[in-house]
């Protein structure tokens, strides 16, 4: 069956010396991955190596191969020319980090047109606008909305993050938990949209114990995730 649908670059892994195997969050059927043979060698192919950057927005055509690991692909083009994303350093870094984050939580193949709509249009938004610092915050809360995880407000008074019991509470909670400022903080977060979450100004420590916070909330939830190697490259380029 041939399949057409908008995606969105999720891993490339170099498989020996001109091939690559890439996965692909697709518009239709989730994750998908792609085995393109050849097209890191000298001879030209009709696939570029260049349509593969991380989070890149393409357009991808392909043969379904039903209980196959591997599908073939048959065309791609770049959906969203996002060239913003990958030559400022700001907003390349931030691209880096959430695509470990991405590769890392988009597991399952079942449809899901919400989150490659958020998704796509965070990407845009991310390419469009310059005032950024908070930006990854954001996008991490609003994306635990779209995987099931996000932590629910009990009240805007609430002093603990309780990761097992997923939501905010006035009282210590049992297990794993969160409390401080920086809970405070990610409440304020909750009801920002990018447009104005610059506004609030906070320091490098503060940001970094929130982005703590929130990527032990995400291993706690999610099987198999780990902290983020780009993450150290995220605090030097925002130090």
């Amino acid at each position: 069956m041939i399949i057409s649908t908008k995606g969105i670059v999720l891993r490339k892994i170099k498989y020996s010396d001109s091939s690559l195997i890439v996965d692909v969050f697709t518009d239709l059927e989730c994750r998908k991955s792609f085995f393109l043979k050849g097209i890191l060698g000298k001879t030209k192919t009709k696939l570029k190596n260049s349509h593969f950057q991380p989070l890149s927005q393409i357009f991808i055509k392909y043969n379904k191969r039903e209980k196959k690991k591997f599908n073939f692909l048959i065309d791609c083009k770049v959906h969203n020319h996002c060239q913003n994303l990958y030559l400022d350093y700001r907003k390349s870094s931030i691209i880096l980090f959430l695509n470990e984050i991405l590769n890392m939580c988009i597991l399952e193949e079942a449809c899901n047109k919400e989150l490659f709509f958020f998704l796509e249009n965070s990407l845009k938004w991310l390419d469009n606008n310059d005032k950024i610092s908070n930006f990854h915050m954001m996008f991490i809360l609003n994306l635990l909305k779209y995987l099931g995880i996000n932590p629910h407000l009990k009240s805007s008074n609430s002093k603990f993050l309780s990761f097992k019991n997923g939501s905010f509470e006035k009282v210590k909670p049992d297990g794993l938990y969160a409390e401080g400022g920086s809970v405070k903080v990610i409440i304020r977060l909750l009801g920002m949209k990018f447009d104005n979450c610059f506004m609030l100004k906070l320091s490098q420590v503060q940001k970094h114990e929130i982005l703590k916070i929130l990527l032990q909330y995400i291993e706690y939830h999610v099987q198999g995730f780990k902290q983020p190697k780009s993450l150290h490259i995220l605090h030097q380029v925002f130090e």
